[in-house]
């Protein structure tokens, strides 16, 4: 509808330009044609951009991106990792930072579980200290993060990974108490 709405106004503008540019009476007419012949490229941009978010904001009710008969969904492509049947947007997993094994793998934590997922649990589902149960972290899903992360991190091993994964998940726990609280 919108889309509608620009086209028309775009042809608008074209016909004010073609009739009015020679005599003076549409000043920048050009330089407004110009931004609205980029206009579609740009609202094409915008539409990946909110396909995203929805695959993004759609994997706190299904982490593993479980197939959906919605069509942002299916215009998604998807990653699966490290041969597993875990798959998360190809897009994200290629963006994640890969400077550090730390930082890869708590961003694809994040990427699989969700910040908030991570805060409520742990990956053995025991709590430190007498504290409340916890859930704990899907089996298949935290070795298809280890994998994922031997993979890029060659040198690295399963504890370090794990531990990576445990200390996001306290991070989280401490930010979302910190931000409920104060």
């Amino acid at each position: 509808m919108k889309f509608n709405v620009i086209l028309i106004s775009h042809s608008l503008l074209k016909k004010l330009t073609d009739d009015n540019t020679g005599h003076g009476m549409a000043p920048g007419m050009n330089e407004i044609m110009s931004c609205l012949h980029d206009l579609p490229e740009m609202i094409k941009l915008m539409r990946e951009c909110v396909e995203c978010v929805r695959a993004l904001m759609s994997s706190r009710e299904t982490p593993s991106f479980a197939a959906s008969s919605s069509s942002v969904d299916s215009e998604i492509e998807m990653h699966p990792l490290a041969g597993s049947t875990v798959i998360v947007s190809k897009r994200a997993f290629l963006r994640l930072n890969r400077s550090r094994m730390t930082i890869f793998a708590q961003e694809l934590a994040v990427l699989v579980f969700t910040k908030e997922g991570l805060a409520q649990s742990t990956l053995t589902g025991k709590s430190r200290k007498g504290g409340p149960p916890k859930t704990q972290l899907d089996v298949d899903k935290v070795q298809a993060i280890t994998d994922a992360v031997l993979l890029e991190f060659r040198q690295t091993t399963v504890s370090d990974v794990r531990a990576a994964i445990r200390r996001k998940c306290n991070n989280e726990q401490f930010s979302q108490r910190n931000t409920h609280h104060g």
